[in-house]
C-alpha cells in the first residue's frame, strides 16, 4: 500500500514548486512565443492570402484592360482603313471629274478650230470669188460666160468645204 509520510509530502510540494517554477519560467513563455508565432505566421498566410487575391483582381483588370486595348487597336485600324479607302475613292471620282472636264474642254477647242478653220475658209472663198468676179468684170465677159465661170468656181468651192 501506498503510505505518505513526510518526505513524500516535501517531494511532492517541492515537485509542485517545480512544476510552478517551470510553468512561469519556461512553458508559460515557451507556448507564449508559440502562440506569437502562430498569430504571426496566419497573419503572414492572411496577408499573402489577400496579396494573391489582389494580384488576381489587378491581373483580370489588366487584361480587361488589354482587351479593350485591342479594341480600340482594331477599332482605329478599321477607321483607317475605311478612310483610306475613301481618300482613294475621292482621289478616283476627282480624277474621273477632271478627266472628263479636260475631255470637254478638248473637245470645245477641237470645235472652235474646227468652226475657225471653217471660217477661214468661207473667207478665202469669198476672197477668191470677188477675185474671180473681179477678173470677170475686167475682162467684161458676156452673162452666159459669166454665169458658167461663177457656176464652176462655186462647184469647186462646194467640193473643197465637204473635203473639210
Amino acid at each position: 500500500m501506498l503510505s505518505f509520510n513526510l518526505t513524500s509530502i516535501i517531494n511532492l510540494l517541492g515537485f509542485l514548486v517545480f512544476m510552478l517554477f517551470m510553468y512561469k519560467l519556461l512553458y508559460k513563455p515557451y507556448f507564449d512565443m508559440t502562440d506569437k508565432r502562430k498569430e504571426e505566421v496566419e497573419k503572414n498566410l492572411n496577408e499573402a492570402e489577400r496579396l494573391r487575391v489582389e494580384a488576381q483582381n489587378l491581373k483580370e483588370k489588366n487584361e480587361k484592360e488589354m482587351s479593350e486595348v485591342r479594341d480600340k487597336k482594331d477599332e482605329i485600324i478599321k477607321n483607317a482603313e475605311e478612310n483610306a479607302k475613301n481618300i482613294t475613292k475621292k482621289a478616283k471620282e476627282e480624277a474621273e471629274t477632271e478627266k472628263k472636264r479636260i475631255i470637254a474642254s478638248a473637245e470645245k477647242e477641237a470645235v472652235e478650230l474646227k468652226e475657225k478653220a471653217m471660217q477661214d475658209v468661207q473667207a478665202k472663198v469669198v476672197q477668191m470669188a470677188l477675185n474671180v468676179s473681179s477678173m470677170i468684170l475686167k475682162e467684161k465677159i458676156d452673162r452666159k460666160t459669166n454665169e458658167e465661170l461663177v457656176s464652176r468656181a462655186l462647184k469647186t468651192l462646194n467640193n473643197q468645204g465637204d473635203n473639210l
